[in-house]
Order: C-alpha cells, then sequence, then structure tokens
C-alpha cells in the first residue's frame, strides 16, 4: 500500500507539471522589446508640444469654443432677438352655417430686442471670445506640462540606466581581477563567491533600470504620440516670481468668470425678451356677402408681470457667476502652492548640488586608494566593495541631482506659467 501511493503522488506531481507547462505555453505575455525613444536634434521641446496638442483629446473642444463664442457674436449683431416666423389662418362657415363666410389672413411675426438686450448679447459673445482664446493657451500651457514632465522622467531614466550599466561593469572587471588572483593563488575561493554575488546584484539592478527606462519611454510615446523625443535641453530659469493674472490657467479662471458674469447680464436684459409685432394682411368675405375686403394690420405682444418666473432664471444665472468666482479662488490657491513647491524643491536642489558633487570626488578617490591596496593585498575584498558602493551611490546621487535641477528649473517656468 505505501508504494502505491508513492506512485500515485508520483504521477499526480506529473500531471501538474503537464499541466502548468501547458499553460505557461498556452499563456502569451506581452512583448518588452520596444525600439529605444531616440533624440531628434531637429525636433525642439516647443514643437513636441505642438504636435502634442494637435492630438491631444482634448484639442477638439477649443473648435467647439470658438463656435459657440461666434454664434453669440452673430447673434447680438442680428436685428431681432430670436427667429422670425410666418403666421397663416384660414376660417370658413362651410362645415357651420355655411352662410359663405371666407377669412384668409397671413402674416410675418417679427421678435423685438428688449431695452439693452441686443448690446448684453454682444457683450456675452465678446466675453466667450475672450474665454475660448484663455482656453486655448491654457490648454498649450497644460499639454507643455505634460510634455516636460514626461520628457525628463525620460532622462532621469537614462541617466539611471547608464549609472547601473557602469556600475555592472565595474563589478565584471573587479570579479575577472578576483577570478585571476584566485587563480594565482593570492585570494581565496570565498572573495570568488564574494565577487560574483556583487556582481550578480549590479546585473539585477541594471535589469530593473532597463525596465524603469523602458516604462518611461512608453510613458512619453503614450502622451504625445511621438516616436522621438527633443534632447535634454535645460530651459533658462524664468524670472516672475509670483503667480501673475496672465497666468494661463489663471487667465482662463477670469474669463469664465468674465463670460458667468455677462450671462447674468444678458439674462437680466432678456429674460423680458418676448415682445413681437406681427404685420400680415387679411381677406375676408362677410357673411351672405359676394366680395373679398383686403386689409393690412399690425399686433403688438408686450408680456407683463412673471418676477416668479424672471428671478429663476436670473438666480440661476447668479449661482454659475459665484460658482465660477470660487474656481478662480481655488485656482489661485492651487497655483500658489504648486509655485511654492516648485521654488523649494529648486531651491533644495541647489544647496545639495555643490556637497554632492565633493562627495563624488572623495568617493572615486577613496575607491581608486581602496583598488590599489587590494591588489597589494593590504585590505579585504569586503572593504574594496563597500568603497565601490558608496562611489556608485555618490555618483548616483551627483548625476541626478544635475539632472534635477534641469527639471526642476522646468517645473518652476510651468508653475509660473512659462508658455513654450
Amino acid at each position: 500500500m505505501p508504494a502505491f501511493k508513492s506512485k500515485l503522488s508520483l504521477c499526480g506531481g506529473l500531471i501538474l507539471l503537464i499541466l502548468h507547462a501547458a499553460s505557461a505555453a498556452a499563456t502569451q505575455l506581452p512583448g518588452h522589446d520596444d525600439e529605444p525613444l531616440a533624440a531628434d536634434p531637429s525636433l525642439t521641446l516647443e514643437r513636441a508640444v505642438d504636435l502634442t496638442l494637435a492630438a491631444f483629446p482634448d484639442f477638439e473642444i477649443l473648435a467647439a469654443r470658438r463656435a459657440q463664442a461666434d454664434a453669440w457674436i452673430s447673434r447680438g449683431g442680428s436685428l431681432l432677438s430670436n427667429r422670425p416666423s410666418i403666421m397663416l389662418r384660414y376660417q370658413t362657415d362651410r362645415w357651420g352655417s355655411d352662410n359663405n363666410l371666407t377669412e384668409y389672413e397671413a402674416g410675418v411675426t417679427l421678435p423685438l430686442w428688449g431695452w439693452g438686450g441686443r448690446s448684453a448679447t454682444r457683450t456675452f459673445g465678446d466675453a466667450l471670445s475672450g474665454e475660448s482664446a484663455a482656453a486655448a493657451a491654457a490648454m498649450r500651457w497644460q499639454v507643455a506640462g505634460f510634455v516636460r514632465e514626461v520628457l525628463w522622467n525620460v532622462a532621469l531614466a537614462e541617466n539611471e540606466h547608464r549609472l547601473a550599466t557602469e556600475a555592472r561593469d565595474t563589478a565584471g572587471r573587479l570579479l575577472r581581477l578576483v577570478e585571476r588572483r584566485h587563480e594565482l593563488g593570492d585570494v581565496a575561493l570565498s572573495d570568488v563567491l564574494l565577487a560574483r554575488s556583487s556582481y550578480l546584484g549590479f546585473q539585477t539592478a541594471l535589469i530593473d533600470a532597463e525596465a524603469s527606462l523602458l516604462d518611461a519611454e512608453r510613458a512619453f510615446r503614450s502622451v504625445t504620440g511621438l516616436d522621438r523625443r527633443p534632447e535634454f535641453v535645460p530651459e533658462a530659469l524664468s524670472e516672475i516670481a509670483e503667480i501673475d493674472p496672465a497666468h494661463p490657467a489663471l487667465a482662463l479662471a477670469s474669463a469664465a468668470v468674465a463670460s458667468a458674469e455677462a450671462n447674468v447680464a444678458l439674462v437680466e436684459q432678456t429674460v423680458n425678451t418676448g415682445t413681437n409685432v406681427q404685420i400680415g394682411t387679411r381677406h375676408e368675405r362677410p357673411a351672405f356677402g359676394t366680395d373679398l375686403d383686403d386689409s393690412i394690420g399690425i399686433m403688438l405682444n408686450i408680456p407683463f408681470g412673471g418676477s416668479n418666473h424672471r428671478n429663476t432664471q436670473i438666480g440661476d444665472a447668479a449661482r454659475a457667476a459665484s460658482a465660477a468666482r470660487a474656481d478662480r479662488n481655488r485656482q489661485i490657491r492651487a497655483l500658489t502652492l504648486a509655485l511654492h513647491e516648485a521654488a523649494h524643491g529648486l531651491n533644495v536642489v541647489h544647496e545639495n548640488l555643490e556637497m554632492a558633487a565633493e562627495r563624488l570626488e572623495l568617493a572615486e578617490r577613496h575607491e581608486a586608494m581602496g583598488e590599489m591596496a587590494y591588489e597589494k593585498g593590504e585590505i579585504e575584498l569586503m572593504d574594496l566593495l563597500r568603497m565601490q558602493t558608496t562611489t556608485i551611490d555618490a555618483r548616483r546621487q551627483a548625476t541626478r541631482l544635475d539632472i534635477e535641477e534641469k527639471r526642476q528649473t522646468a517645473f518652476y517656468n510651468q508653475a509660473v506659467g512659462e508658455l513654450l
């Protein structure tokens, strides 16, 4: 019985192994062999923003905004407050008393502007036109922020990949040195194993860096829709030190307030609109008559009262204007906070740059001395590995801060509203 159970367990294990292999063969994971994101010297950052903006999902909204503004401006130039209409009326007593009564009436109804309504409509159209222009600038500023971020993320990822490659190569040279000394009998096998372990650790870090670089490049392609990138050219730091009213995001919020307030004025001036004049002709034949009488008439229709209905429309417009002002206030707070964060990040980088460069210089000198000491057998391999790790960390910090300075400069320019 125990033998039978053992065979059964073995068969079950084989079956599970076969099923696992079949499942792995059937599952096809997505590939990770994208082409490297090449730098194009002819592609400027400004051009990259333009190309990204043209493919931006919200780009078509700009055309709709312009069309809306043009429509209201055109309406404000109209002589009538609304569409005219034609009135036709026919009346007969054929199916009644049948006394030969016949009436034909035709006319046109012309909606008239209320006092100040036409001017308010033109003002609202102009406000929408200004909001449309502000929205275009704000969207370009928003897209510029996306491009700045993904571009400098690629720069950081490329730097990490380069440093990981250099660290792996350094570990490889050390491994070959230790293996050679082991063959000569100068060091123990434990040093070879330690150097080999260190090399594999750096090789693993390089694989992770390659994956991070691939992710950064894919993010750039996804955001911009481009298969090439601009070169990492640092931007000149903006001289603006506070949130200016001309900031694209703030200008859009202010334009939205202007449109909402213009809409309040429009509603107040047109809510009583409804006055219309009707001009028409009438052809009528009275009962028991034989001839048609022709006449021309004018009718004026003037609405009155209804304050309850007017106040609801005015209240809705006033509420929308209050919400627009609140949005502008929130935008000011958000932009001010973003500016402070960008300035703080840039100041921190500036403070750390000089110390990072000095630390790197000391670490490189220490590592060079350690290599010579190890070759002479004056220090242990573990000591040399610690020196190399310190140098790698110092080099990573110094180069990252150098890129971070350019990155934070771009973020600061973005925060103060600098357009490319």
